[in-house]
This record gives C-alpha cells, sequence and structure tokens, in this order.
C-alpha cells in the first residue's frame, strides 16, 4: 500500500517560482498526476449534487424522528445497537456527500479514490445497519405485541436505509474517465526533482 509521501511524490511536482526574496525563488508544487472528470455535463452534475443532498437530508431526518421516539423499541439492545452504528456511518456518509457537492469539474487522484470509496461504501453499509435495526423493532414488536403507536419506529428506519441505498445506486451509476494532466507540458514552469 502506498503511503501519504509516496503518492504525494507521484502526483506532485516541484518548480520555482520567481520572488523577491534572497534566493529570487520559492518553491511551489504543481499537481501532475491524472484528473477525474465525471462524464455528465453541468446541469446534470448540479442535479445528482442535489439529489444527493436531498436524499442525505431526508435519510439523516427519518434516522432522527426513529431515534428520538421514546417507546421500548429505542431502549431494546438490537435497535440500539444497529442505530448507533448507523449514526457512526451517517457521520461519513455526509463527509461524502458534502465533498461530492463542493467537488470541482476536475478531481485529483487522491481526493476522487477518497470520495469513491466513501460513497461506494458507506452509504450501503449504513442502509444494511439501518433495515438490520428497522428488522429488529419488527421482531420486538411481534414478539411483545404490536403496537399501532410505534410502527413508525421500524418504519422511518426502513425509510432512512432507503434513502443512504439510493445514493449508493445513483452513485455507482454516475460515469467517470481519468484523464491525463498536461500540466508539465505547456513549458512555462521549470519543474525539479525534489
Amino acid at each position: 500500500m502506498k503511503t501519504f509521501r509516496d503518492s504525494f511524490e507521484e502526483n506532485y511536482m516541484a518548480y520555482e517560482e520567481p520572488c523577491n526574496n534572497r534566493r529570487g525563488f520559492r518553491i511551489r508544487y504543481e499537481y501532475i498526476g491524472a484528473w477525474y472528470v465525471y462524464k455528465l455535463d453541468r446541469e446534470e452534475k448540479q442535479r445528482y449534487k442535489r439529489i444527493f443532498g436531498t436524499l442525505c437530508v431526508l435519510s439523516t431526518v427519518f434516522f432522527v424522528l426513529a431515534a428520538l421516539r421514546k417507546c421500548e423499541l429505542n431502549y431494546s439492545p438490537y435497535p440500539t445497537l444497529f442505530s448507533g452504528l448507523a449514526m457512526a456511518a451517517f457521520l461519513f456518509e455526509w463527509f461524502g456527500v458534502i465533498k461530492f457537492i463542493f467537488s470541482n469539474d476536475k478531481i485529483t487522484n487522491q481526493s476522487f479514490d477518497e470520495l469513491n470509496m466513501i460513497l461506494r461504501i458507506v452509504p450501503c453499509a449504513n442502509a444494511l445497519l439501518l433495515l438490520c435495526a428497522a428488522i429488529s423493532c419488527a421482531f420486538i414488536m411481534i414478539r411483545n405485541g404490536f403496537h399501532i403507536g410505534v410502527i413508525t419506529v421500524p418504519l422511518f428506519y426502513f425509510l432512512s436505509g432507503a434513502g443512504s441505498f439510493l445514493i449508493t445506486f445513483f452513485y455507482r451509476a454516475l460515469p467517470y474517465e481519468k484523464q491525463e494532466n498536461k500540466a508539465w507540458d505547456d513549458g512555462s514552469k521549470k519543474f525539479i526533482r525534489m
């Protein structure tokens, strides 16, 4: 596995930039690695950003509505375990969605790898955890007697998981391509090897 330093040295090149200091230049780093670009026009990418943001907000709202309901289901061990793990997964899901929303047209290699890993895995894992929470709530309801007032808890866990799953589903359908970086080809910068 590559370390951060190896990845940095592979994707960035130092160059001398003129400056009014004693040496007459300073060292700057330019990204020379491959760019990742989603093969979408600007309006379509903005639409996906709005969809992911909306799904993440709705999923979080449904989760909060289910988890904050004062009932026996939220005090039982299994729903509490699964919803607690889902809460941790929500933090990573939000990080990935926000990173996607604020991403530029061209994304660096490291940023794309991080974003791709988060949005392909975390919302799907969160959906599975929330589905397990909904199933465990339903099992407890069947075992202890069905109360119509608490049916919203497993329903909201299920809807929250569905929202998270849709984020992964839509993200995996996004086409992207790897583009070569031509930063060092223009000849305007004198690159040096550090």
